[in-house]
């Protein structure tokens, strides 16, 4: 809880979320400047901070933004690190994809105030387009890497990473993972400073702040020599230990799993020696080589890659069952049963239970169960848009149609089928440039508003400059809605509940060169499909911008109010099945002998009735 959160109690202890506890030791650590991009699993921490920035304001003062992208938020945190402030910048894995540029350069020219990156990997892809292992980034960029194996240590070690910033000069990455951040636990809390933000003098540094050639070539060894020495601080560090046992046979287990690990070992009633890693990057060479040299076999437990695993490896010391021979799964997230299963076959010992039965029995439970994949919102505006879409496509034949990533992204299912491609964030205005110049088809692409900011306006103005002749329809919900409603710059308002300048994302767009703009409400289908028949007969990109609040908001807004009309199906209904089968609104039911609608899904935005043929949906009765 958010109240837990702020509490000056130190030594207390409270049930924290993961994120929670991370934001927590932002605040114990005396944060100055924190930036993010919301994304989950990440979005509480930066949403926890925007809450707790307003409490804790007048005695423990720092700056809070939602930023445009990752790329600009780790930018911000940069540029406070280099004035001397502790800086922290969050976001989900793939969005260190975005911020890499930045991230390789930084390493070379290291931070001042304490510099923490917190990416928040997704095993098993719960709500990401890949399952990436950003340990790989500590490596290539040459970064040390910390993985919390706690809720506990989630706020320990975000903490700590600011003072190992600043003892070592380096930007520190804290890696957690979808389980970690959503998991709760009890956190021993510790002290709050008293801080103001105040400001400072610039102090320049060129000689290692410009990345030039010259420069670059004399920070390098500088940069090694500094990894150097924090790996020899990870070989004594009390974040990696042994749980000493007897026996050759032993276990390497990396942050989390060392949890699944010991719970593994209880359950098949074995008492093996575990190493518990939590520094990723430089590896503690010293402590692996000792505890290894012991052991005939070992066996390492880290979910994702087997980064570790290599590395084991690689020094030849001992038999080592992991992920690379088939030991340990190497997709998707860990659990008690898979590595307890992991660890028994490489003993050649039966697991304590019949984990692959279990799954079975579990499957078939589940498969009687009515499919509920995720769905548009009742009222969703992204509904009327791909509505509109599909019809104007079915008057085409056949067109391409790109999208990004959101909630709009669900467009793809029936029978909407507005969606065709979705790469990453943006990919739907720069894949549209290229199929422009290829197809004979119409291309229509969709993208929100918070993502054609983050990543959607460079591929815009080359569409612009490079004459593809393409409609994009930016789905505005005034919103970062998928992540949790977090404000965006289209909004006007920012981190810690300030107020800022809304920027007008059709200003944005005519500022690209776009000549063809319309700003349209997708609940007006015809007015939405007239706009769509036009902008595809435009001689060069033409872009709508669909306009409606998200439908939990409005609705929520309405609610307070009693202002929502619902909708019912009246007597008039011929079964053309309309409603049902072209729009498919959560709140739309069709029993098998009639439609109808449910009153308690319903948040009246009317758009069923102006679909239906025979006008046989009418206003129901105010909430």
């Amino acid at each position: 809880m958010l109240s837990d959160v702020v509490r000056d109690a130190e030594g207390e202890k409270v049930f924290l979320l993961g994120n929670e506890a991370i934001a927590r030791g932002a605040i114990e650590a005396g944060i100055d400047v924190f930036a993010a991009y919301p994304g989950t699993p990440s979005s509480e921490i930066a949403d926890t901070l925007s809450d707790a920035c307003k409490l804790l304001r007048g005695k423990m003062d720092f700056y809070m933004e939602y930023s445009a992208n990752e790329k600009v938020a780790f930018e911000v945190a940069v540029g406070a690190s280099l004035a001397g402030k502790r800086a922290m910048a969050t976001m989900k894995h793939v969005g260190v994809n975005v911020a890499a540029d930045t991230l390789f350069s930084f390493a070379y020219v290291g931070a001042r105030g304490g510099f923490v990156l917190v990416t928040a990997d997704d095993p098993s892809m719960h709500s990401s387009q890949n399952e990436q292992d950003n340990r790989w980034y500590g490596e290539a960029a040459k970064l040390p890497v910390v993985e919390p194996s706690s809720v506990q240590e989630a706020k320990d070690y975000a903490k700590l990473c600011f003072e190992l910033s600043e003892k070592f000069g380096l930007p520190m990455i804290l890696r957690s993972y979808t389980r970690l951040n959503h998991a709760s636990g009890v956190v021993e809390l510790g002290k709050i400073p008293e801080k103001k933000l105040s400001r400072v003098n610039w102090e320049r540094h060129p000689e290692t702040d410009v990345v030039l050639p010259a420069h670059a070539r004399k920070l390098k060894p500088i940069l090694l020599e500094k990894l150097s020495r924090i790996e020899d601080y990870f070989n004594k560090s009390d974040m990696n230990w042994v749980d000493d046992a007897q026996g050759d046979v032993g276990i390497i287990a990396c942050g989390l799993s060392y949890a699944y690990a010991k719970e593994a070992l209880e359950n098949l009633n074995l008492d093996l020696p575990v190493l518990k890693l939590s520094s990723m990057h430089p590896l503690p060479e010293k402590l692996i080589e000792d505890f290894v040299l012991q052991m005939k076999k070992v066996i390492v437990v880290e979910e994702v890659d087997p980064f570790v695993e290599l590395h084991v490896r690689a020094m030849g010391l001992a038999e080592v069952y992991g992920k690379m021979n088939g030991y340990m799964p190497m997709n998707y997230e860990y659990n008690v049963g898979r590595v307890e299963m992991g660890i028994a076959k490489a003993l050649g010992i039966k697991p304590s239970r019949d984990y692959e039965r279990i799954a079975a029995e579990s499957q078939e439970i589940a498969a009687k169960a009515p499919p509920r994949p995720p769905v548009l919102c009742p009222g969703c505006p992204h509904s009327a848009s791909f509505y509109a879409i599909r019809r104007v496509v079915d008057e085409l034949g056949n067109a391409a149609l790109p999208s990004d990533i959101g909630c709009y992204t669900l467009g793809i299912n029936k029978p909407l089928e507005g969606v065709d491609i979705t790469i990453c964030m943006g990919a739907s205005v720069g894949v549209s440039n290229g199929l422009a110049h290829v197809l004979n088809d119409k291309i229509i692409a969709t993208i929100g508003d918070s993502t054609f900011i983050h990543a959607g306006i460079p591929p815009l103005i080359n569409a612009v400059y490079n004459n593809a002749k393409f409609v994009l329809v930016i789905l505005d919900n005034s919103t970062t809605a998928m992540t949790g409603h977090q404000p965006h710059p289209g909004t006007g308002f920012r981190g810690c509940g300030e107020v800022g300048k809304a920027v007008k994302i059709e200003d944005i767009v005519r500022g690209c060169g776009v000549e063809f703009v319309e700003v349209v409400n997708p609940y007006n289908i015809r007015k939405m499909m007239d706009a769509l028949r036009r902008a595809l007969n435009h001689d060069g990109v033409a872009v709508i911008i669909a306009r409606q609040p998200c439908a939990i908001l409005w609705s929520r807004a309405r609610r307070k109010e009693g202002k929502i009309v619902t909708y019912t199906v009246t007597e008039d209904c011929t079964l053309c099945m309309e409603c049902i089968n072209t729009f498919a609104c959560p709140a739309l039911m069709f029993d098998g002998e009639k439609v109808s609608i449910d009153q308690s899904l319903c948040v009246g935005c009317a758009v069923c009735a102006k679909i239906c043929p025979n006008r046989a949906i009418k206003p129901a009765k105010s909430n």
